[in-house]
């Protein structure tokens, strides 16, 4: 129903905005009022489908995996103090702080580039629907040859949002069952805090 709210005020608002959980092919706004079969169809078209099946190797091939010697699933506790929360002293993440830190293995590996390259929208979309809270508990860690991690993603749950480090880094298109996979890979790879613990509605 909020996504409805959303797409109708967009529409009666203007013509001409963009919006869509990617980087790329961005869709127009059709004009005029949405029927309620367009609605139907809005909301089929924000799940999540395995549109593509590109092989290991080639995920790989996008950054920052492309670079990296490791992929790491960390906890920590949120601060609201700054824009951001993964604990860091200039550009040195702050492993002392962290709550949990699991290296991923080769398949694991394998999972979240599928998860990030081959999943998208079932269909073309329009609008975005997101709250407007932000309490990241989790992040993705990219580590170079000297172990030090030089990129990340991090990841409210809670919430469904990500914040990249770079703008170089892209994780596809953000289906509605996205999250709910990442989280269950962090969950599998055995990271409980923003999982299961230290939720606002939880432990």
């Amino acid at each position: 129903m909020t996504r409805q709210i959303i797409f109708i005020a967009f529409l009666i608002s203007t013509h001409s905005v963009y919006a869509q959980k990617s980087k790329n092919n961005l869709a127009k706004i059709p004009p005029g009022i949405p029927t309620k079969r367009e609605m139907e169809t809005e909301e089929r078209n924000h799940n999540c489908i395995k549109r593509v099946n590109r092989t290991f190797t080639a995920r790989l091939n996008n950054y920052p995996f492309n670079v990296s010697t490791q992929i790491q699933f960390v906890s920590f506790i949120d601060s609201t103090s700054i824009e951001d929360s993964l604990p860091r002293l200039n550009d040195t993440i702050c492993y002392s702080k962290l709550k949990e830190v699991k290296t991923l293995t080769f398949a694991q590996v394998d999972k979240l580039t599928d998860i990030f390259y081959n999943y998208s929208f079932r269909g073309t979309t329009y609008i975005i629907s997101e709250a407007s809270c932000y309490n990241p508990r989790n992040a993705i860690l990219f580590l170079d040859s000297r172990g030090k991690a030089f990129e990340f993603i991090e990841i409210c749950f809670e919430c469904s949002k990500i914040q990249e480090s770079s703008e170089k880094i892209s994780v596809g298109d953000l289906c509605d069952q996205k999250m709910d996979m990442l989280k269950k890979l962090f969950k599998k790879v055995g990271i409980e805090y923003g999982i299961t613990k230290g939720l606002i509605s939880g432990d």
